[in-house]
């Protein structure tokens, strides 16, 4: 079945017969058109005769024939946080936390009405170019629904995210620039390429807003605080607003929006300030978080006009902020977010102690993926209580101090670490000897796996690499 899409800026209209670019001629990126109607209070009793879940608001969904691919995304739990909201102020403070989705992001939503049209039209094989969190959920719903996949990550996404890709028999390639492998692949028919631009990815994330609505009983909140990073969850929460307005579903006002971006790649927020329509495409010579962190957001025409439409603001946190904001919230609720995540919980916190957000009001804030898929942030606060026994630099080893002494200058894989212990400092010791040391130096907090591509066709190739704490140490012991 083809799906009507429209420009929201230039109003241009296409129909989509699923092999198609996602992107109209002016260069912005299509949204799916529906035509809602009125439907008031029956639809709600509708809502409720159907399990929780993506699928349940089919009538904002577009109408696709094949049986959804679904791994039980949506339905996350929405809690008030009375521990958290008295620490930062708030009395009606509630988290929505999509970290509980099958692959632990939000981007699980989409990748189930993505690959259950994919399934409809009857493509043979996915090619993903996205960040980390989408390009797994793109993974594991391809491996649910049967159909091979490829993905391009960029050069430094998280570990575990590469991880969990190959787990779900994906093949991974790495890219140190993703616009161009876009536009390098875009024009063949050998596959169906997955981009954040895709319309039918929006179509799954708004229902995020709406389980949000629905919970609250049609009567919105006063704010939604959420990280920005294509802008594609923003627009998605926008677009689940309108629509829901216009089928007379809402009992009062839209709430207002909160948006958050790490200050070192914010150009969102930066034309947010200036007032204008459209983002200026930044350099970024150090990505620490690259899920967050996007220097040419393509949703960013909409993700402005979301917030001038329904008022509220953007702002920016750096990165200690950020890192308080994960151990905050970790302690306080349970919850573990990723730095992703975690950027609109530190912009929350600002936005009430500068009186943006009044301390009556209400407010939700969406946790957007999981902790455990960066874990080195953790280790990055836990240190400083000696969770992991750092202990005393007395404590590493003749052996270890050398490998750490090899890794100082670059990264290296286990052969090569081998190889080196033996011909600078005459240490002759197995493979499997070098992988326990480096099982132990990973276990302290002081090394970190990385993955470096090695051509086209091949895997990537497993590196270690110091971080930051175990810098200090060498510093210490050297």
């Amino acid at each position: 079945m083809n799906i009507q899409l429209v420009c929201p800026r230039c109003g241009n209209r296409q129909t989509d017969t699923g092999r198609m670019m996602s992107t109209c001629v002016c260069g912005t990126p299509f949204l799916v058109d529906h035509n809602v109607g009125k439907y008031g209070s029956e639809l709600v009793k509708i809502f409720s005769s159907r399990p929780r879940g993506v699928w349940r608001y089919l009538e904002f969904l577009p109408s696709l024939k094949a049986n959804p691919v679904s791994i039980g995304e949506g339905g996350t739990f929405l809690h008030h946080s009375e521990g958290l909201g008295r620490q930062i102020g708030l009395r009606r403070f509630y988290i929505k936390n999509e970290a509980t989705n099958p692959t632990g992001a939000f981007t699980d939503r989409g990748a189930s009405i993505e690959l259950t049209r994919s399934v409809e039209i009857g493509i043979q094989k996915i090619l993903c170019v996205a960040s980390g969190n989408l390009a797994v959920s793109i993974a594991g719903y391809s491996a649910k629904a049967g159909i091979p996949c490829s993905i391009y990550l960029k050069q430094g996404v998280e570990q575990v995210k590469l991880l969990q890709a190959l787990a779900y028999d994906a093949e991974v390639l790495l890219t140190s620039d993703p616009s161009l492998t876009i536009k390098l692949l875009q024009d063949s028919i050998d596959y169906h390429l997955v981009t954040s631009l895709n319309p039918l990815l929006i179509e799954g994330y708004k229902t995020c807003m709406l389980e949000i609505l629905e919970q609250f009983n049609w009567s919105p909140p006063n704010w939604i605080s959420i990280p920005i990073g294509t802008g594609s969850h923003l627009t998605a929460c926008w677009k689940a607003l309108r629509e829901v307005e216009r089928a007379d579903l809402l009992k009062d006002s839209l709430p207002k929006i909160l948006g958050g971006q790490i200050s070192s790649c914010a150009p969102i927020a930066e034309a947010y300030k200036k007032n204008k329509d459209d983002v200026e495409p930044i350099q970024v010579d150090r990505i620490m978080f690259p899920d967050i962190a996007e220097p040419d957001p393509p949703w960013a025409y909409t993700a402005l006009k979301a917030v001038r439409e329904l008022g509220g603001t953007i702002l920016t946190v750096d990165e200690e902020q950020l890192i308080n904001a994960i151990k905050i919230l970790a302690k306080n609720e349970g919850i573990l977010a990723e730095p992703a995540a975690a950027v609109a919980l530190a912009g929350l916190i600002d936005a009430v102690d500068s009186g943006i957000i009044k301390r009556d009001e209400s407010v939700v804030y969406i946790v957007t993926g999981s902790g455990m898929k960066d874990p080195t942030i953790i280790q990055s606060f836990t240190e400083r209580k000696n969770f992991i026994g750092l202990g005393k630099e007395k404590q590493i080893g003749f052996t270890k101090k050398k490998i750490l002494e090899l890794l100082v200058e670059k990264p290296l894989h286990g052969y090569m670490i081998q190889k080196e212990l033996a011909l600078r400092y005459g240490i002759r010791v197995s493979l499997p000897t070098i992988y326990e040391h480096l099982r132990d130096l990973q276990m302290r907090g002081l090394i970190q796996q990385s993955f470096s591509s090695r051509g086209k066709l091949k895997r990537p190739r497993k590196e270690y690499h110091l971080t930051e704490i175990g810098r200090e140490i060498y510093r210490k012991i050297s």
